[in-house]
């Protein structure tokens, strides 16, 4: 997306947060509106849908949990903290390294390829900070990992706790506020991803059912979490 179709998106979808694409001004995301597409869509193309064991890896198209980007001019400055490098959920018996991303050239957040490794919207705040969401997010399946670590995302439950580690060593803890199944139709992810207001953790994968017609899944699984003290 250019930035003049960036712009119009942004005047009509009124989304909010912040990133920086190709050197120049800072992009944003914004709602889901389709599956990426292309080599620069950061996914495999043959990806299994988890959901459907009779799915062969190399006929599969990708699951991803599409966010799409917009002009972030005016938006607060991110503050510069250590970078989160891991993420663990105890109670889906999840543990994954985690690769700060950017913006595709399709205008999609950049998601690592392999369901086993989750992305840190980098231009973001990170874990830790004082205000703001650290948006962590990883597909629910892939040709590499058929069934991904966060793809049980949706069954966690208020209370339940994620461990986010930084490269500076220092690990946060955090405690689920909520987990929403939510369909890519009507989805908003503005609010998940700002830079300012009360720090959250925010986890997104795909879920729902595949649709062969619109390579994508139904639905997208968003988590929030608070930090513990």
């Amino acid at each position: 997306m250019n930035r003049l179709l960036a712009a119009a998106a942004a005047s009509l979808l009124l989304v909010l947060a912040g990133c920086g694409v190709d050197g120049g001004e800072p992009e944003q995301p914004g709602p889901v509106v389709g599956a990426p597409t292309g080599p620069g869509a950061g996914t495999p193309t043959g990806t299994p849908a988890p959901d459907d064991p009779a799915r062969s890896p190399a006929s599969s198209p990708a699951a991803v949990p599409d966010v799409p980007v917009r002009s972030a001019a005016g938006l607060p400055e991110v503050q510069t903290q250590s970078p989160p490098v891991r993420v663990v959920v105890p109670a889906l018996d999840a543990d994954l390294p985690v690769d700060a991303v950017g913006v595709a050239p399709d205008g999609q957040m950049e998601i690592p390829e392999d369901a086993a490794r989750a992305g840190w919207y980098r231009f973001g705040p990170s874990a830790g900070a004082e205000e703001g969401a650290t948006v962590i997010a990883a597909h629910s399946g892939s040709f590499i990992t058929a069934y991904g670590p966060l793809r049980d995302l949706v069954e966690l439950e208020p209370g339940d706790r994620i461990e986010v580690t930084r490269e500076d060593g220092q690990v946060l803890e955090y405690a689920v506020e909520s987990a929403r199944l939510i369909p890519k139709t009507t989805i908003d992810l503005s609010e998940h991803f700002r830079r300012d207001g009360e720090h959250r953790l925010v986890l997104i994968t795909c879920d729902g059912v595949w649709q062969d017609d619109v390579q994508s899944y139904t639905d997208n699984t968003v988590v929030t979490a608070t930090l513990v003290p």
